[in-house]
């Protein structure tokens, strides 16, 4: 009966419809009601009675927020919660909430209590306020989402408007601050990113027990007794291929074109795990980091400067600890033979991507600097187009969105912004990357043994089928499994379209995210049955994991079981965690972006420009203008009153559709740095 009333109360929420529904007299049911609610599953309102939800809540600014429920029948919906409903919630928070129809009658939520914060730290400026000659001390917090003033526990002396890092120190009836560190002041340069670094958890600073590990057991220079051994590779024209402002260098190729047609590829990639051993401070922090994070003018690397741009870095002319893959690759493509070997290197040259593409291109004047490399680099195009090619026929899907980085000024402030355009040597790294990530993967999955694998599931049918829709695709059908090539003959029929650019991103949106699994699922996106991160351990942990397990268990077995054990056991919880820090370093990298581009647009308020339609939401759409700016034009800016057909992307009038796509003029009406917006307005 209990259960009986409490899915009455879904429907009503007056005793006397409660009753009615029920065929009970009101005292029954209210003696039942009044369980419900000691046992916190119904709350009373006034008069009124409503079933309580579990949900957790995003904040989208001081404003207002949603609850996404996580005991409800539909667990899809999300509710509206305006910021005088919050009841002390912070973002991402789980709480106990109800929901309610407001005089409009429209769905509401309300949270009735917080029962978990999920929110452990605070960003913000230091206050300073006085009271009857007696100082108080404040953390205002910096993140949009939560514009609170928490008090401090502690005692710090600092400069009024210092931008500080915080604990957040939960009791029943409150929350208080407690400082933590001292991240800059307001006019610094920079301080914008390094503020929203700290709120992810980012730290370019490394704990004083790594620097301790540094200083007394990492080696400046690869000494004689580490070579002892390894395969020498040091006479080889081996060369490392990165951007120009590239510091740290952890992978570097050889190519030789053999008489009987085949290719002999070298990757050779640092050897991090010779100096990060398992469980140091040095490795508990690298897996803490999890990634190093790439923002804008800075890197917070994952390993220390040490390691990072000195002994783990190929860098040229100096002796450096490898583990390679060499592979021999036929006139297809395709790798006949593969090995796996410790070994030394001596990188011949520091080659850029903007130098290997001149030499491609036949500047005289690069190739003939660069002369002793030259026709390897043109046998290593050779082959990479073969490479692609192969990889093309599989279905490997390249989506080739535009990409824009930001040149700064010196106070940190946007001076410009350049699209970013992969050529020839861009595309060979990446080619040789992935080749060589496919083979380490196929050589574990033959043998068997725990791995760490890069996988990427196939497509949501719903996600999938949504797009179809969108572009008039009859031909792919959703009732059955939807192959990569499908996909890759999809985006080549968008090619020709003039918003290729804006459907390639709705596409990709509609892909599952890849991540890290001791599951072998296998990568759709780049068609492969085996893949693995093997290329890159100075930035990424999945990689020196990949790494230690090569050693650990086939190269130098001399603890086998223990090993075999140990991985056996762990590797879910590494696949998790990274796969999460992973996540953190997208987010934190897109807000800062957004950050710079809310800044560049300051100054350019009350001016129009061209933009196409790139998105639709039911509160407005986006526009996208020149340099990847994106901005919204709210519904209620719109001069009509219009329809959001949702299933097709298109906003309706009487007089009037907007659909994805459509050119249209726009005027900055608003830029906010801090809330990382910018809000223009129709201007034809």
């Amino acid at each position: 009966m209990i259960e009986r009333i409490l899915d009455i109360i879904k429907k009503h929420h007056t005793l006397s419809k409660i009753a009615s529904a029920a065929k009970m007299n009101k005292k029954s049911v209210l003696d039942i009601i009044k369980k419900l609610i000691k046992d916190n599953k119904v709350i009373t309102d006034g008069d009124k009675f409503y079933p309580v939800y579990q949900g957790k809540i995003e904040i989208t600014n001081e404003r207002f927020g949603f609850i996404t429920p996580l005991n409800m029948d539909d667990n899809t919906k999300d509710f509206y919660v305006s910021h005088e409903n919050f009841n002390d919630a912070f973002d991402s928070d789980i709480v106990l909430f109800y929901v309610y129809k407001d005089r409009n009658l429209k769905m509401r939520a309300n949270v009735i209590k917080v029962l978990e914060h999920t929110k452990t730290e605070v960003v913000g400026t230091f206050r300073i306020d006085t009271y009857k000659n007696k100082k108080y001390y404040s953390v205002v917090s910096l993140d949009y989402k939560d514009s609170y003033n928490l008090v401090l526990d502690s005692n710090v002396e600092l400069f009024k408007g210092a931008i500080i890092k915080c604990e957040l120190v939960y009791s029943e009836h409150n929350v208080k601050a407690r400082f933590i560190e001292l991240i800059g002041y307001k006019d610094d340069p920079g301080v914008e990113i390094a503020a929203i670094a700290a709120v992810y958890g980012f730290n370019k600073d490394f704990p004083i027990e790594v620097k301790e590990e540094v200083e007394n057991e990492i080696p400046p220079t690869v000494n004689e007794a580490e070579i002892i051994g390894r395969k020498d590779f040091r006479d080889l024209p081996i060369i490392t291929i990165d951007g120009d402002d590239s510091k740290d260098f952890d992978d570097a190729i050889y190519v030789k074109k053999e008489e009987d047609g085949t290719y002999t590829l070298g990757v050779y990639i640092a050897d991090v795990s010779n100096y990060v051993k398992d469980r140091s401070p040095l490795d508990k922090e690298a897996y803490h980091r999890g990634t190093s994070v790439y923002l804008a003018d800075r890197v917070i690397p994952m390993l220390p400067r040490e390691l990072s741009n000195g002994i783990c870095s190929l860098n040229e002319g100096v002796d450096r600890l490898v583990l390679a893959m060499i592979m021999k690759v036929d006139v297809k493509g395709k790798c006949i033979d593969s090995n796996l070997v410790e070994g030394v290197i001596k990188s011949r040259h520091r080659m850029t991507y903007n130098n290997v593409n001149k030499m491609l291109n036949g500047d005289q004047e690069t190739i003939s600097k660069y002369q002793d490399i030259y026709q390897m680099l043109l046998e290593a195009n050779e082959l990479h187009h073969i490479i692609r090619k192969k990889r093309e026929a599989a279905g490997s899907l390249d989506f080739d969105i535009d990409e824009y980085s930001f040149i700064l000024n010196e106070d940190g402030s946007p001076k410009d912004i350049i699209k970013r355009t992969r050529f020839d040597a861009e595309k060979l790294i990446e080619d040789f990357m992935i080749l060589a990530n496919e083979e380490v993967a196929k050589y574990m999955t033959r043998l068997d043994l725990p791995f760490l694998y890069r996988i990427h599931d196939k497509p949501s049918e719903e996600k999938i089928a949504e797009f179809l829709n969108l572009v008039g695709e009859k031909k792919i059908k959703t009732d059955r499994e939807i192959r990569p090539k499908q996909v890759q003959d999809l985006l080549k029929s968008l090619e020709e379209k003039p918003d290729s650019n804006i459907l390639n991103q709705l596409l990709l949106r509609s892909m599952a995210k890849a991540k890290y699994s001791e599951d072998n699922i296998g990568h759709y996106g780049l068609a492969l049955k085996n893949y693995c991160h093997f290329t890159s351990p100075i930035r990424r942990y999945p990689d020196l994991i990949v790494h230690r397990i090569i050693k650990e268990l086939i190269l130098h077995p001399t603890n086998y079981n223990k090993a075999l054990s140990y991985y056996a056991n762990h590797l879910q919880e590494i696949g998790l965690s990274t796969s999460t820090r992973e996540r953190n370093a997208i987010a934190c990298e897109r807000d800062v972006n957004d950050m710079l581009y809310a800044w560049y647009m300051e100054g350019h308020k009350n001016e129009e420009f061209m933009g196409i339609i790139s998105s639709m939401t039911k509160f407005g759409f986006f526009v996208t203008i020149d340099k990847g700016v994106e901005g919204l034009v709210r519904e209620d800016s719109l001069q009509e009153k219009f329809y959001f057909d949702e299933k097709n992307m298109k906003y309706i009038s009487k007089y009037k559709t907007y659909s994805l796509g459509d050119k249209v003029r726009v005027k900055v009406l608003d830029s906010n740095r801090r809330t990382r917006k910018i809000d223009f307005e129709l201007s034809d």
